[in-house]
């Protein structure tokens, strides 16, 4: 069942495999010996037109007992949350008339329940009784432009003689609480055979609302706020998008082993941009659970990351996909949206996106709040239903695209269907260095070294990947231990520092993360055969180690490490990717990398919540000789870039920077075409790091382009190969979190 906002359609969208099913049953003829094709466009029938008013929130169950699914639906909902129709929010169901009477455009007899203004969700279930079903219904705000009197959460009754009701008792369960709802998850906290319960996503948090039958009230507990109000946000804003927004957007509850809701994983705020988890600390005596939130992503343009109701992030649902007996999650991410300088929303891209899609967490460690990540599609998804679509005893999913007019209009929304090909990745251990999969690259969760109370712990060590004959490694080393140095390995400081003494070959020096000055050259490579890790910080580091055998072909593939599920990854050419299509038949390659975590640590207080702990990604690119890989500015990234090459085969290929008079008397749509003296050059030679090209403050911190994003200024610069004609150049992007960078200036470290 399908409902479109815009359209106002519902329609009955028939699986194949029933279809066949049923011609078979009435005409005894069978479709093929292959078997229905759930590939192929699944038969359509129009149940419900609801033209221009703006069908909302729809789900299915047997209203009437007959064994058949109904349908429930909320509509009139108006133009936009801030302009909902007063007179409308009606709540309405459609009785299914059966399979023999199914026919496109014959419509389904509407029944009445009830109505509120910007209805947004109902729910159906047994809430206080079950001797009747109950529809659990809520607006999304309390009326036209109101964004602060608390919301009437309505229960209405069904009646004895459903079909011949003209309305349904209701009363209100909650009107003084909440004040923007997301979304309603029903779910039974009291086993399988209790009541269900209200998990509300609203501005206030994650809440679970349930019934008392003894009290015969209703109550309420608050798992965790999500989202923080920031200092510069307001409660009755309206713009930009829809004006500011915290606490929770959507949620459900995930099981793990013999715990029926081990976490609680959410998409904070409303239309959010973080993804998160609360997992337990402990359960008090009066079975009170205290939680802690863990962040695992965020989501999102800049202008999304304001928290304006603008984010990606639309929908979450938990269920155990792989068979194991776990549940794992999947987050709905609808596209980019900005807004042009009248505040109107400007058209997404069509096509692929890094921020469309869904993505499929697994828990890896709960106390920890480690997950790993997985990329299941691609297209703009706003909600996704679960079913045995395929007959095959496995959850597969179908998910529809986002399409609201004057917000996010994605240019072509389908209903897609996904079929369930997970496989169950090995047990994870729990070691100092702790590697899992992160969507299509690797994410390294690392101890902090300054956190590791013995010193004379043992380093840890992770391969990471073998490319452009070098096996590159992270290391982990303790404050003030020592490490050896083989003959031409190049070391990266990441975090804390390394200092080469002199009675080991080295010259005394000591490496910091940004101790090369910014657009000068330094190598990674060192005479010293052994390093002593910083006696306060400790070191982590990046090891490039020469291959013994180097190969032939060092760009197609790279061979991964220590992660599971993943061996031989290729190189892209980037004329594929989302955004390369201005390199078309360029010799121009990328290779997806990894994202370096810190555990998280335990705090003084048990409920803090723990945010993300990033300290660097790292990704690879190769380029032919004369290949110009573009002038651009990483003034919308949050990232402190610099790069180490690999491989120089171009010969003298490097870092390119635009000359500020240029960039100063041209339009940046000619910054590619303007000569070679426009530029400040850096040629880069074998296991060479640039110093960050970041613009600084007097203190040494990385510039910022907003107050509210940790967006960074940068001047306009490329990588362009040489003019030797030889080999590509190979080299690695270092993409440090700007909170490293600041850190390292509150250690005193040059930046």
């Amino acid at each position: 069942m399908v409902s479109g906002l815009v359209s106002g359609q519902i329609e009955f969208l028939d699986n194949p495999i029933a279809e066949a099913e049923y011609k078979k049953k009435s005409t005894g003829v069978e479709e093929s010996k292959e078997g229905p094709n759930l590939e192929k466009a699944w038969t359509k029938y129009l149940i419900g037109d609801y033209t221009k008013r703006s069908p909302v929130a729809l789900v299915a169950h047997d209203i009437t007992g007959n064994g058949l699914n109904d349908i429930i639906l909320c509509c009139d909902y108006g133009p936009f949350m801030l302009e909902c129709d007063p007179k409308g929010g009606h709540v309405i169901w459609l009785e299914n008339p059966g399979r023999d009477n199914l026919k496109d455009g014959k419509l389904w007899k509407e029944h009445y329940v009830g109505r509120w203004p910007a209805m947004h969700r109902v729910k159906i279930g047994h809430f206080t009784q079950k001797s009747f079903l109950e529809i659990v219904a809520a607006s999304v705000v309390y009326g036209q432009h109101d964004k602060t009197t608390p919301i009437p959460i309505i229960r209405f009754q069904q009646p004895h003689k459903v079909t011949e009701a003209t309305e349904w008792s209701s009363e209100v369960i909650d009107d003084e609480n909440f004040t923007i709802i997301h979304e309603l998850t029903p779910r039974k906290l009291d086993g399988p055979d209790g009541l269900d319960s209200l998990i509300v996503s609203s501005r206030e948090g994650t809440t679970i609302l349930s019934f008392d039958k003894k009290s015969r009230l209703w109550n309420r507990k608050l798992v965790g706020i999500g989202e923080p109000k920031e200092p510069w946000q307001t409660p009755d804003s309206e713009s930009p998008g829809s004006g500011d927004h915290w606490g929770a957007g959507a949620t459900d509850i995930g099981k793990v082993g013999n715990d029926p809701y081990a976490y609680i994983a959410t998409m904070d705020p409303f239309h959010g941009t973080t993804v998160a988890v609360y997992t337990k600390i402990h359960q008090v005596l009066n079975g009170d659970i205290q939680w802690k939130r863990h962040c695992l992503d965020v989501f999102g343009t800049p202008n999304q990351l304001l928290k304006t109701g603008d984010g990606p992030g639309h929908f979450v649902v938990c269920a155990d996909f792989d068979g194991d007996g776990d549940d794992e999650f999947l987050v709905s991410i609808f596209g980019p949206l900005d807004r042009d300088e009248s505040d109107q929303s400007i058209p997404p891209p069509p096509g692929r996106h890094p921020l469309k899609g869904i993505m499929y967490y697994k828990p890896i460690d709960l106390d920890a709040g480690i997950f790993a990540k997985w990329r299941v599609a691609e297209e703009s998804s706003a909600r996704i239903a679960l079913g045995d679509f395929s007959g095959k005893g496995k959850l597969d999913l179908v998910s529809m695209s986002y399409n609201v007019e004057r917000y996010y209009e994605e240019p072509n929304p389908v209903v897609t269907l996904h079929l369930n090909k997970t496989v169950l990745p090995p047990p994870a251990d729990k070691p100092a260095i702790i590697p899992t999969l992160w969507e299509n690259e690797g994410l390294v969760y690392l101890k902090n070294p300054s956190a590791i109370k013995n010193a004379i712990t043992a380093p840890s060590i992770a391969q990471l990947v073998e490319i452009a004959d070098y096996a590159i490694s992270v290391e982990v080393y303790p404050r003030g231990t020592s490490l050896h140095i083989g003959k031409g390995d190049g070391l990266k400081v990441l975090f804390g520092s390394l200092m080469f003494p002199k009675e080991d070959g080295g010259d005394g020096e000591t490496r910091q993360p940004f101790s090369v000055p910014g657009f000068t050259v330094a190598t990674t490579a060192t005479h010293a055969k052994r390093a002593i890790a910083d006696k306060k910080l400790g070191a982590v580091l990046l090891r490039f180690r020469p291959l013994k055998e180097p190969k032939s072909s060092f760009f197609q593939a790279a061979s991964m490490r220590s992660f599971p599920s993943a061996d031989k990854v290729p190189f892209n050419k980037v004329d594929t990717l989302w955004w390369g299509e201005p390199f078309k038949g360029v010799d121009f390659y990328n290779l997806s990398g990894f994202h370096f975590r810190f555990l998280p640590e335990t705090s003084s207080c048990p409920t803090d919540p723990i945010p993300l702990s990033p300290l660097a990604h790292i990704q690879f690119w190769t380029a032919a000789p004369g290949v110009n890989c573009g002038v651009h500015n990483h003034g919308q990234d949050t990232f402190c870039e610099l790069h180490v090459c690999l491989s120089p085969g171009s010969g003298n290929g490097g870092m390119a920077r635009l000359k500020q008079e240029y960039a100063d008397a041209h339009d940046p749509s000619e910054y590619n075409k303007l000569p070679k003296e426009a530029f400040d050059w850096l040629p880069m030679k074998q296991l060479e790091e640039h110093g960050g090209l970041w613009d600084r403050d007097s203190d040494g911190r990385p510039k910022r382009t907003s107050k509210k994003v940790d967006t960074i200024r940068y001047p306009w610069h490329k990588w362009e190969g040489g003019d030797q004609k030889g080999d590509v150049d190979v080299w690695m992007a270092i993409e440090f979190d700007p909170r490293v960078v600041d850190q390292a200036v509150d250690n005193g470290q040059q930046t």
